[in-house]
């Protein structure tokens, strides 16, 4: 047990009781990643790296900088790296006698080719930007990436909020190998503002800019409706069920343009998947969920994540209620006991709803999908593994035999990268009743 190790485990202690003094479980979560952070320091660094708790990236404002990344390949040559920060997440300071505020940003990148493991490139960027905290503002910009056609290549980038003395390093993958994958389309607003989430109501028009490499004049579209079920509980190993039939509503063939740029104008609500052609299903996806995506605004929109706690008989009444806003409310005054109760429950309840479809919205919003449903119901893990095929959820302490562990298996999706399946188990049974029977009882679990 060394010295840095002792520090490490001050600072966890730090953060853990500044940024959740106020939410007891979510300090008892942060203070068990200290201890973890605690326990890798003092083991070897190979076991850290194969080994880690990155619970954080399901913990909001723990990660406070959060940027966004949007990969475009512009030609045979040349990758664009679009990079979004919120200004909100970044601190600014002014010196003793200025009356201007400003933040400094540096960011860091390595690319390695994936085949050799050779470096392909690397840089520093440095900005400074002015405004001030309460100024709610996007900072976008660009990198441009050397690379080559018919490879893959692995990027390190690390965004370091200098003021603030606090950095977050994120791998993104850059996929080289056709001209067809989503990475070899960008999506544009009305606006021309590059969308990072490809999130999008009825009547906006979006821009769809392809790789100057591909020659083709035109791209096929197929529509999905997403009216489909939502995730069933954890213990549900029902195999007689049929699977989902997933097809297309309709399908459309659209041009581009003499500047390879489609225009498009969203309409009916549902999942728009793009193909380079009728025998390649490789191409960028956009959504029309609910109006406001991801946030939860309207009471008809708050009646679907409800089905996780309710009885058949209730979510009818809901569902059927003439007036819905006054349905809501009176369930959850009648679960809570009180008005004041009910709006503690409904904002920690909605505000993991939100947070889930920020999260795990795949070809379903984020609620519908498993990970969304463990999230709702039991909140933030303790402890999270992840890799490239899987991600393992622990509620408790690891190897304590009181504690939960769910494993979601990703699952190929030519839609969306962030498909994830639940390993279901008829021993979930009694954990997922005593969640549910607090939430029912008026206590957040």
């Amino acid at each position: 047990m060394d010295l840095m190790a002792i520090l490490l485990l001050i600072i966890g202690i730090v953060l853990s009781w500044r940024y959740a003094k106020n939410n007891l479980k979510k300090l008892l979560t942060l203070l068990s990643l200290s201890v973890l952070i605690f326990v890798s320091a003092c083991s070897s660094s190979e076991k850290a790296a194969t080994n880690k708790n990155v619970a954080g990236i399901y913990m909001p404002g723990l990660n406070l900088i959060d940027p966004n990344y949007k990969v475009f390949h512009k030609n045979d040559t040349l990758t664009e790296l679009h990079f979004r920060l919120n200004s909100g997440n970044i601190l600014y300071t002014k010196k003793r006698g200025d009356s201007i505020f400003s933040a400094n940003i540096l960011i860091k990148y390595e690319l390695t080719d994936k085949a050799t493991e050779d470096l392909a490139d690397s840089a520093s960027i440095f900005f400074t930007d002015y405004g001030n905290n309460k100024q709610k503002k996007y900072l976008d910009g660009i990198i441009n990436l050397p690379t080559s056609i018919n490879k893959s290549y692995g990027l390190i980038i690390t965004v370091n909020d200098l003021t603030r003395d606090h950095y977050i390093r994120k791998r993104v993958s850059i996929n080289r190998l056709d001209i067809y994958n989503s990475q070899n389309y960008l999506l544009l607003d009305s606006n021309n503002n590059v969308v990072f989430k490809n999130h999008f109501n009825s009547n906006d028009k979006v821009y769809i800019k392809k790789n100057e490499g591909n020659t083709a004049n035109s791209i096929l579209l197929k529509f999905y409706s997403t009216k489909l079920p939502i995730a069933k509980p954890p213990f549900s190993v029902d195999t007689q069920e049929e699977a989902t039939v997933f097809k297309p509503k309709f399908s459309t063939q659209l041009n581009f343009d003499s500047t390879n740029i489609l225009t498009y104008i969203v309409e009916e609500k549902g999942l728009y998947h793009f193909h380079a052609s009728a025998s390649i299903n490789k191409g960028p996806t956009l959504f029309n969920y609910q109006e406001h995506f991801p946030k939860v605004k309207s009471p008809e929109n708050m009646i679907g994540p409800m089905r996780y706690i309710t009885t058949k008989k209730e979510y009818a009444v809901l569902t059927e209620s003439e007036n819905k806003k006054l349905a809501v409310d009176q369930h959850w005054i009648n679960v809570a006991g009180s008005s004041e109760r009910a709006r503690t429950l409904i904002r920690e309840y909605y505000t993991r709803v939100e947070n889930a479809n920020n999260y795990f919205t795949s070809y379903l919003e984020g609620w519908k999908t498993d990970r969304g449903l463990i999230y709702i119901i039991y909140g933030t893990p303790n402890v999270v593994y992840k890799n490239k095929d899987y991600e393992n959820w622990i509620y408790g302490e690891e190897n304590n035999m009181m504690s939960i562990s769910f494993v979601f298996h990703k699952v190929s999706n030519p839609v969306s990268n962030n498909d994830y399946s639940l390993s279901r188990s008829p021993m979930f049974k009694s954990s997922w009743f005593r969640a549910v029977d607090s939430w029912r009882n008026g206590r957040i679990y």
